[in-house]
């Protein structure tokens, strides 16, 4: 048994750690509140003062502090003052006069996150379309722009920058995702159009009376063909129905890890911070409600605003368009089986039902609805004008209250506490968040519950080390992905403790891997986890034994070193093994050649036809490479050491493998690499090992000025 996690990448969090931070926590006696105040024609208003401004938390008000008018001048796009000083006029309500502070700090500028979620070829055009119209062709501004793409995972596609050509570059390479939902819905309808055609047939044959029953029985074959077509139909019909609520579920688990991730990356930034989140809908069951809510409130903590866009413009249908269909065929179902004469189904009416009924309960709408309303920002839905909404969403970046107050109820029960702003003036609308979680500390930035003991060991000194654990991080700086981290971990099941359910026969083991990554300044940049669970009868329990679990990851992290903090935990045996690693990631030059790190290989995968080129940095044509992790290498005369690296750019010199033990060379000897068709070489080399003794040893790579090493153990055949 082999057990892969696909390779999904996560979004880097932090470049460089800003002077100062502006986020709420619950953990301080303090509570700011960022608001902006529209009218009835969704003007700014900006000549408010503390004094027209009440708060109330948990309908009991409050008094305000701090009041504090906050005027940027640089924002997403176009129509900006690009480069004018940020203006701050901070005033206490007690102050008779409205006159900016001498000492009152500037300001920091806005960071933004494009988010593209899950969009098919049509709803992307527009977004893009949309985003490329608003964003510069070139310059910079004050305000931080980042570029996400969410389809497994969250990938990065600009980390935060100021260069507009950068984030139209980033906005230009991201793909579609959802032309499979479209052409399923096709499906389903040509499905449901040909059962109905055999119905029709079907009753038509037993209500047409005696000649109709002497030629249903002179035709019974093609009946039994027709109800055999029918079978078929409607089997292919309940595997895309069962497919559509696995795939719902899961979209919205992936969703939330992607916003999850977006907000810890802009956490650690002053200012206002905004999401603005393209998508064709986030449902939201009962199950992911809680993940949503969990969404909310880490945005809420961090001062993130999330703007939510559906992203499928003008709408041909009513958002009740699919619960209309799903009633239809609830409906027709029913009236077959009357027109049949039987309560024959493929499925009990109560199941059809509530299918109905989860359609009309998840309407993709209400979670984006959700997300924007609790989190002060507004949902843009059935419009095709998105640049208006990006005109106004600059407009709350460029101005915007905070409000600061004390809460009466200084209790920290763990509780929510719901926050509403209110204007003494008619005619106006305020946009803020919804509240807030009173703990004394905040919450970890969780993706699942199954976290929280993970972290918890993880954090214990020592370290632990129950059982053998191997990971290693890797660096592949390629020009369009600067920051490309692999990241693998690899566990053995038989390290595992599995119980075993007598009654049931089965066995079931449950474990979870989690990396920690931190940056030379010790802060936390990213957290990347999986949760395994393994079932199966209990006469192969052995066998499950024999498998191994490889977790795997594709950061994009900043220039800068890192330390690479690996855990895997077993929750059956509640104990876990913990390795620590180091990881520098270059800073690449576009005019500097470039290297990966050396990367020996334990073995190999053909994909054949499945390989997609450029889907992963180990991936050489169809053959897919697994690194060795730093496992033990069993020697054997003859024995040979595979190595991996990839150039990048004109490299000049030489090229050369060295092996060395305590740093002295033992042996070298020349390497001949490909001639570059582009502006990638991968080499894949053997050196023999089989005449060395048992220890540790370095292979080094040299590339003209370049090097890179990759350290091994060999263990003889009787070991």
């Amino acid at each position: 048994m082999k057990l892969v996690c696909a390779a999904v990448v996560f979004a880097t969090i932090a470049q460089s750690q800003p002077a100062r931070r502006q986020a709420i926590s619950s953990t301080a006696t303090a509570i700011l509140v960022d608001a902006v105040v529209r009218d009835r024609n969704e003007r700014l208003v900006t000549d408010l003062s503390a004094a027209d401004f009440e708060v109330f938390e948990d309908g009991v008000r409050q008094t305000i502090d701090s009041f504090t008018r906050v005027s940027h001048g640089g924002g997403i796009g176009v129509g900006v003052a690009w480069k004018t000083p940020d203006r701050t006029l901070a005033v206490r309500p007690t102050e008779r006069t409205e006159q900016p502070s001498a000492s009152a700090p500037l300001e920091d500028a806005a960071t933004v996150a494009l988010v593209y979620d899950h969009l098919s070829s049509e709803s992307l055009s527009l977004a893009q379309k949309a985003t490329l119209e608003y964003v510069p062709l070139s310059g910079d501004s004050e305000a931080r722009v980042g570029v996400f793409a969410g389809d497994v995972g969250v990938r990065l596609l600009q980390f935060f920058t100021t260069d507009r050509a950068a984030v139209r570059r980033a906005i230009g390479q991201i793909a579609p995702t959802g032309l499979v939902q479209e052409e399923k819905a096709e499906r389903t309808e040509t499905l449901m159009a040909r059962r109905r055609e055999l119905d029709a047939d079907s009753v038509s044959t037993l209500t047409g009376g005696a000649g109709a029953t002497q030629a249903a029985a002179q035709n019974a074959s093609q009946m039994g063909q027709r109800e055999m077509e029918r079978t078929l139909i409607q089997t292919e019909l309940n595997m895309i129905r069962a497919y559509d609520a696995f795939d719902r579920s899961q979209k919205g688990h992936d969703t939330a890890g992607v916003l999850m991730s977006v907000v810890q990356s802009l956490s650690i930034y002053p200012g206002r911070k905004t999401i603005v989140f393209f998508s064709e809908g986030l449902p939201v069951s009962p199950a992911l409600s809680s993940r949503l809510g969990s969404v909310i409130e880490a945005a809420n903590r961090a001062n993130v605003t999330a703007y939510a866009v559906d992203a499928k413009g003008l709408r041909t249908h009513s958002s009740l368009t699919d619960a209309r269909k799903e009633m239809t065929d609830f409906v027709e179902d029913r009236a077959r089986q009357d027109s049949f004469g039987t309560t024959r189904t493929e499925q009990p009416l109560t199941m059809a039902f509530e299918r109905v009924e989860d359609t009309l309960t998840l309407d993709s709408r209400a979670g984006l609805a959700k997300l924007a309303e609790e989190t002060g920002g507004f949902l843009v839905e059935q419009s095709n004008d998105l640049g208006s909404a990006f005109r106004r969403i600059d407009e709350d970046n460029q101005f915007h209250y905070l409000l600061t107050y004390s809460p009466t109820n200084n209790t920290f029960d763990g509780r929510f506490r719901s926050i509403k702003v209110g204007v003494r003036r008619s005619g106006t609308r305020v946009f803020s968040r919804r509240g807030y979680r009173a703990t004394r500390t905040a919450p970890a930035v969780d993706a699942g519950s199954y976290e929280t003991p993970v972290l918890a060991l993880l954090d214990r000194a020592p370290l632990p080390n129950a059982f053998p654990v191997h990971a290693a991080a890797f660096s592949f700086p390629d020009p369009s992905r600067p920051g490309l981290s692999p990241i693998a971990v690899h566990v053995s099941t038989s390290s595992l403790q599995f119980a075993l359910d007598g009654g049931r026969a089965t066995y079931a083991a449950q474990t979870a891997v989690l990396v920690r990554i931190r940056d030379a300044g010790g802060h936390e940049v990213q957290t990347l986890s999986q949760q395994y669970l393994l079932t199966g009868d209990a006469k192969d329990v052995e066998a499950a034994k024999q498998g191994e679990i490889l977790f795997y990851r594709e950061p994009d992290l900043a220039p800068g070193v890192y330390s690479i903090e690996s855990i895997v935990f077993d929750a059956t045996a509640n104990r876990g093994s913990a390795r620590i690693a180091t990881l520098t990631v270059p800073e690449v030059a576009a005019s500097a050649p470039g290297m990966s790190s050396l990367v020996l290989v334990n073995r190999v995968e053909e994909l054949g036809a499945a390989a997609a080129p450029g889907t992963s940095p180990l991936t050489v044509g169809s053959t897919l490479l697994y690194p060795n992790l730093g496992e033990p290498i069993v020697n054997a005369p003859g024995r040979e050491l595979p190595f991996y690296f990839a150039l990048y750019g004109r490299v000049n010199g030489a090229a050369s493998v060295q092996i060395l033990r305590n740093g002295r060379v033992l042996a070298e000897a020349p390497l001949d690499l490909a001639a570059p068709a582009g502006p990638r070489v991968q080499h894949v080399g053997r050196f023999p090992i089989g005449a060395l003794p048992p220890g540790t040893y370095e292979l080094r790579i040299r590339v003209g000025e370049l090097s890179r090493s990759a350290f091994f153990t060999l263990h003889s055949g009787q070991h």
